[in-house]
């Protein structure tokens, strides 16, 4: 029989959940807009109601195996306790899985978001057949995932692979986490277009045309490809300081790829240039044309696709990588 198991990924702004069998398949799914400013109480609530009507529409035959939810913020899976979400206000040392066990009768994880979109794209997506990889998420934020000898890497103190934070600018933009320079104040989705705001405003030719605090990641996205100079010099920048924190990454792990993928990886194409030009002139001891550089194949499905992956036991061949 394939087992299933029932994912979430709690954004927030949008919670997007779905069932997804043993092979990383994500066979049905659905969304619903979180509303963040409510807090955690009216959010579980509405979880729950749509997680119960998700469930009921199953035969029995989809019953999932247990319920794993990924968020963004500090998890203490031992007991499924969210610490804090940055992106959720009021959410400070929620017992979820606690409360979604007991009204779904299910077993419940908590995990990283970024770390299960890592496992997302390396168990069937684009770092497949890598035991060694580091998956990036440009998004709001920027997080990343390690995947070490085939396994999920959380370090001693669940806090590996938070790529967001290496230093590219010593003196530059103050950072959320209260340090300065720090990938996540370049190359992440809010970053960028705060970048372009400040360039227009200064004077500098776009063809946007409304007002610069009106300018989204996307706009830009859609002016690189017009050929507009402004907005591909901001992706450039952004590649540049990937390709500089990748550097430091690969030149201590020795890794075999990277996978780029959030919303901001839409512009992977404008992106890679001054990203690969920078990692090339900089990664240590290897040819970097052996290194697989490539944009998440998942997209918003990969930290569903990678809830199998937490419960397969360390006999399973697959959980090495193997297909």
């Amino acid at each position: 029989m394939t087992r299933t198991y029932l994912a979430v990924d709690l954004g927030g702004t949008n919670s997007r959940y779905g069932l997804v069998n043993q092979n990383g398949e994500v066979l049905r799914r659905g969304r619903f807009p979180i509303h963040s400013y409510r807090g955690p109480e009216p959010i579980i609530e509405d979880l729950i109601v749509h997680l119960r009507s998700f469930l009921d529409a199953l035969s029995s035959g989809q019953r999932p195996r247990a319920l794993v939810v990924g968020a963004a913020g500090l998890i203490r899976a031992e007991d499924g306790v969210l610490v804090a979400a940055p992106n959720l206000p009021g959410w400070k040392n929620i017992p979820l899985a606690d409360i979604l066990g007991q009204a779904l009768s299910l077993e419940v994880r908590l995990e990283n978001d970024a770390n299960l979109y890592a496992l997302g794209e390396w168990f069937a997506g684009a770092g497949r057949h890598l035991s060694h990889l580091i998956v990036v998420t440009l998004g709001t934020g920027v997080g990343g995932g390690l995947i070490l000898n085939g396994r999920l890497w959380n370090g001693s103190f669940l806090s590996a692979g938070e790529i967001g934070h290496v230093i590219v600018e010593p003196e530059g933009r103050p950072c959320g986490c209260g340090g300065r320079g720090c990938l996540e104040t370049v190359a992440s989705a809010t970053a960028i277009t705060r970048t372009a705001r400040e360039w227009i405003m200064a004077g500098q030719p776009c063809a946007f045309s409304g007002h610069p605090d009106d300018l989204t990641s996307r706009d830009l996205y859609g002016l690189a490809r017009q050929g507009d100079a402004l907005a591909r010099r901001v992706f450039d920048r952004a590649g540049w300081a990937l390709g500089l924190a990748l550097t430091n990454v690969f030149n201590i792990l020795g890794l075999q790829g990277a996978v780029i993928g959030g919303g901001v990886s839409a512009a992977y194409d404008f992106i890679r240039p001054s990203m690969f030009e920078e990692f090339s002139t900089r990664v240590f001891a290897v040819d970097p044309n052996r290194i697989r550089l490539a944009p998440a194949a998942l997209g918003d499905d990969a930290p569903l696709a990678g809830v199998p992956v937490l419960f397969q036991k360390s006999g399973d061949p697959q959980a090495h990588g193997a297909t």
